[in-house]
């Protein structure tokens, strides 16, 4: 498997999840249950990813009650996948517990895609976040306009994430509310922050603080860590 590199802050959890999702049998059918914060389930038909859900992400039952027609859902399914393994890896993984039961989603693929394809699209987009000039984690860092920031054209995506930027918001809640994925919503906000546009406002994300899930999750318990030995 070929992966561009990640800085040690991300590398940890990648390297779980990889093993996680690369050491399953070829055909297997089930749900890997990852842990952590955010975490969230990678559905798994016949080997293959047919949708990843995580509390760091819109997941595709939110984005389709947007009005969208069946012929996209195809598409929204993959997009919120990619975005919801995106959000695990720059969040903190704990650990991952593959099982057999699966679960009713909202919206899935109806292609599946190689685990191997989820892993360099999330190191790809973890990489690229990296390199950019203020990197921010969608996760803790709030953001608020800086002094003198205007609005930005009506309907842009500036526009959206100055409106949600109170200052007690990361990308991510700007992502949920929007309606946007967390990706392309944190990479225009470190662009933002490097245009002077917006500013990091400290102190706003004690640690350990709960990631609530969205419905889609709350329906079943996520289980219990592996215990090792």
């Amino acid at each position: 498997m070929r992966v561009t590199t990640l800085n040690s802050g991300t590398q940890f959890s990648f390297d779980l999840l990889a093993g996680a999702l690369t050491r399953r049998d070829e055909g297997a059918t089930g749900t890997l249950h990852v842990t952590g914060n955010p975490g969230g389930r990678i559905h798994l038909r016949d080997g293959g990813v047919i949708c990843v859900e995580s509390a760091g992400a819109p997941g595709p039952d939110l984005v389709s009650r947007t009005g969208r027609i069946e012929t996209e859902l195809h598409l929204i399914a993959m997009m919120a996948t990619h975005d919801a393994a995106f959000t695990m890896v720059a969040g903190d993984i704990e650990d991952c517990a593959f099982t057999t039961r699966t679960f009713n989603t909202a919206v899935v693929m109806s292609a599946a895609i190689e685990p191997v394809r989820l892993l360099q699209e999330a190191s790809r987009r973890m990489t690229a976040l990296l390199a950019l000039k203020h990197p921010l984690c969608p996760h803790r860092e709030r953001v608020a306009p800086a002094p003198g920031s205007t609005q930005g054209d009506p309907g842009s995506l500036r526009e959206e994430i100055l409106t949600h930027a109170t200052g007690g918001h990361t990308t991510r809640d700007i992502a949920f509310a929007s309606s946007r994925s967390v990706y392309p919503v944190t990479i225009e906000a470190c662009r933002m922050v490097a245009d002077g546009l917006m500013t990091v406002v400290p102190g706003t994300s004690p640690a350990g603080e709960d990631v609530p899930l969205p419905r889609s999750l709350r329906r079943h318990a996520l289980p219990k860590p592996f215990q090792s030995g």
